[in-house]
């Protein structure tokens, strides 16, 4: 009995190595290549083996799926899933953002670098790759680990074994990966030039297969040679090229490949697919309902060629067994290179505040964006080797740091008074501890300023940071844009300031952080009272401030000037003390000083849910109030009373009926997302004073001179309307708008901005 045990054995490994093996070639081609998960579901539901596989691109990508036991379906599901979209975008979720070390609002649209340390002094005015690799770089380590470790690094011992290309443009020559980590070997295999960063390897710049080899039949035979080899290759064509920049690469890169398999190999299934460009995987199921369908058309003909079969049941108790041998995705040990002993110190302990003793993939995820957020660290390369000791993976980190001065240059277009330019230095230090400093400076016929701020980043068990801010700036408002009325009298305003402000700031959760902040100012306001404006100088009033308060902010909007999307919560409490002085127009001495002192909370409330059919309804509330006491006269109060102004528009535009010491304010937004850069949007918002402050006739003369009073509670409202057409571009805002206000009368408004109305925060903001 032993021996026949022992022959039937014998029997079935003579019979499995002289099995028929299938061989599976998938072309590159971006997109178009889900049509191989569609080929793959096919061959399997029919019991049609696949023994070995080679591909390139994103053949290398599906290849690589499938050899590390994915499903078709699985495969799709990612190609499908929000991940993939951060990573052939770059863009970081909301969840992973960290709000605390992001710096504040400009109205940039472009910068570069000025490099301290390279002989490229100039660097960043054209990136080096339209796609951000924060995403792909950690993205690729957690997705590979696992199968990379379970093979010991040679890609003949995965789920099924498998081979991708790379592309050496200094050699000219195609790189076959073998073994070593499959994430970087796909990662290889799929860098489309110009639109991901190369990828170094000995010095070397490596890219996307397909530039020399896109379709791996060679090295399948060479490799594996099986008995029947099934070639998917993907094409483009057609007589409708593309106007996308990034889709016009892709002919102009891609070397011609032949696409064929020996009638005596095997069988190719080719298939065009003309109206599908490299970066749309939205496509994704449509497409590989196409190879599906084009490989069952073709199924008799194959298992005609192919008469070894096996049963899906078995590959699916096979891939069961596969992924539950494969070591959990644990990490232990970290080790930073590429940085100084003093950065490597604060980049291990920023680490180790967020991860203590074996960590997830998730809790490293979430320290990583947070390391990158807003940092002076450009990249971070994480690697992940498997400790085959501490049956966990040890973590290696390889830092790029760039010594560099951020330059950014932006402002606005208008076809109004509202034409401003801007311009921003910044630079970051980083060594025992992290520093970022702001230089900022503002120009244009609305405001003019220049601040300068800096912030140090604690080392400590709670994040934090220290920071100051120096400003000085002055607003104007044109006669053209002041609705200060008394029938027909305009006044003409200038309002300056001068401050400096300390701040101590603190993470409170992801997405938002918390401001304790103390300041001195002083704060000028120029102004007419009168309508013979050739005769007078300025009035003049004169505030010498201190202020202490906390201030709270989240925020999570998709845009900085008409958003679409996320929301914002912003609450500012403040005790403010000092003197104000007053001058007459036309006189040498300040006169009439006044101590003032008075506590303030302001409240600002955005919300834009997730568009659902391109429709979204914006919600916003805004609340101040306040125990402030009036100035000298009825305009200096007016002047310093806090402003409602939720449009770019209004907040050029002084509206004396805008503006109280205590009020409420709310409005609703609908937007139409038109694409995915247009949208149109309608904007209605009501404003109550909680007591209006009026007029009361100074002497004799009431049309020169006011002093203030307040009206009943809740005794009048306003509103405002705008109507606007946006353009999002990646760099700037456009919009064409129309408004209207309720005051003054017959108040409406139309223009065109290109750009961004954002200035500088003021002392009392």
């Amino acid at each position: 009995m032993k021996i026949v045990h022992l022959l039937t054995v014998f029997l079935f490994f003579i019979s499995s190595a002289t099995a028929q093996k299938v061989g599976l070639v998938l072309s590159g081609g971006g997109a178009r290549g889900a049509a191989h998960i569609g080929v793959i579901k096919a061959l399997e539901e029919n019991n049609v083996p696949v023994d070995y596989i080679t591909g390139t691109s994103i053949g290398a990508i599906v290849g690589s799926l499938y050899a590390m036991g994915y499903t078709p379906d699985e495969m799709l599901e990612l190609l499908l899933s929000d991940e993939f979209g951060y990573w052939q975008t770059g863009v970081v979720g909301n969840e992973y953002i960290y709000y605390f070390k992001k710096p504040d609002e400009t109205p940039q649209f472009m910068h570069f670098a000025l490099n301290l340390e390279d002989s490229v002094f100039i660097d960043g005015i054209l990136p080096g790759s339209i796609v951000n690799p924060i995403q792909m770089n950690q993205a690729f380590m957690g997705l590979y680990a696992q199968a990379t470790a379970k093979s010991a690094w040679n890609f003949d011992n995965l789920f099924v074994p498998f081979r991708c290309m790379g592309a050496d443009i200094y050699g000219k020559k195609a790189i076959t990966f073998r073994n070593g980590d499959l994430g970087d070997a796909v990662r290889v295999s799929m860098t489309f030039p110009f639109v991901f960063n190369p990828i170094w390897k000995d010095g070397v710049p490596l890219f996307d297969g397909g530039i020399y080899d896109n379709f791996p039949i060679k090295v399948m035979k060479d490799d594996f040679n099986p008995d029947f080899i099934f070639g998917s290759a993907v094409r483009g064509g057609g007589l409708r090229p593309s106007r996308n920049p990034v889709n016009q690469i892709e002919p102009m890169i891609m070397q011609k490949t032949e696409y064929e398999v020996p009638e005596e190999d095997g069988m190719l299934l080719e298939m065009r697919l003309p109206d599908v460009f490299l970066l749309d995987f939205y496509k994704a199921k449509e497409v590989m309902q196409t190879g599906y369908d084009r490989t069952m058309a073709l199924m008799d003909t194959i298992k005609a060629r192919v008469k070894r079969e096996v049963p899906l049941e078995d590959v699916m108790a096979r891939r069961k067994a596969y992924k539950e041998s494969l070591p959990p995705l644990k990490f232990t040990n970290i080790y930073v290179t590429g940085v100084t002993e003093a950065q490597r110190h604060y980049i291990t302990a920023q680490l180790t505040h967020d991860i203590n003793g074996d960590f997830t993939m998730e809790e490293f995820r979430r320290a990583y964006f947070k390391m990158l957020t807003y940092s002076k660290i450009k990249e971070i390369i994480p690697s992940a080797v498997y400790n085959w000791k501490n049956k966990t993976f040890d973590l290696y980190l390889a830092v790029k740091i760039k010594d560099e001065i951020k330059v950014s240059i932006g402002g606005n277009i208008s076809s109004h008074q509202a034409n401003q330019l801007f311009l921003g230095l910044e630079y970051q230090s980083l060594g025992e501890t992290s520093a970022d400093y702001n230089a900022n400076f503002q120009m244009g016929n609305s405001f003019s300023g220049v601040s300068v701020d800096g912030r140090f980043f604690l080392s400590a068990r709670i994040p934090g940071y220290v920071g100051f801010k120096l400003a000085y700036s002055n607003k104007n408002y044109s006669q053209s844009q002041s609705l200060f009325y008394e029938d027909l009298v305009p006044a003409f305003i200038k309002k300056r300031e001068r401050y400096i402000k300390a701040r101590y700031g603190f993470p409170f959760m992801q997405r938002s952080k918390v401001d304790v902040f103390a300041g001195i100012a002083v704060l000028t306001d120029l102004y007419y009272q009168t309508s013979s404006l050739a005769d007078l100088d300025f009035d003049v009033s004169k505030y010498n401030l201190f202020s202490t308060g906390i201030r709270f902010e989240r925020n999570s909007l998709d845009y900085r000037q008409y958003p679409t999307k996320g929301r914002q919560q912003l609450l500012i409490a403040q005790y403010i003390t000092g003197n104000e002085q007053y001058r007459q127009g036309g006189r040498k001495y300040f006169t009439n000083v006044r101590k003032h002192e008075w506590l303030q909370l302001k409240g600002t409330w955005q919300n834009f849910p997730v568009m659902k059919n391109r429709f979204s309804l914006g919600l916003m509330g805004e609340a101040v109030y306040s125990t402030k006491k009036f100035s000298s006269n009825y305009t200096s109060t007016v002047l310093r009373a806090s402003a409602f102004t939720p449009t770019p528009h209004s907040k050029i535009s002084f509206n004396e009926a805008f503006r109280a010491d205590s009020y409420i304010a709310a409005g609703v937004v609908p937007v139409i997302k038109l694409n995915d850069m247009f949208h149109f949007r309608m904007e209605a918002y009501g404003f109550v004073p909680l007591r209006e402050i009026r007029k009361d006739a100074i002497g004799k003369n009431p049309t020169v001179y006011y002093k203030a009073r307040y009206g009943d509670v809740f005794s009048s409202y306003q509103y405002m309307g705008e109507a606007a057409l946006v353009l999002h571009l990646p760099f700037v805002s456009v919009s064409l708008f129309v408004n209207g206000y309720s005051y003054p009368k017959n108040n409406y408004n139309a223009g065109l901005n290109i750009g961004y109305l954002i200035f500088d925060s003021g002392f009392l903001d």
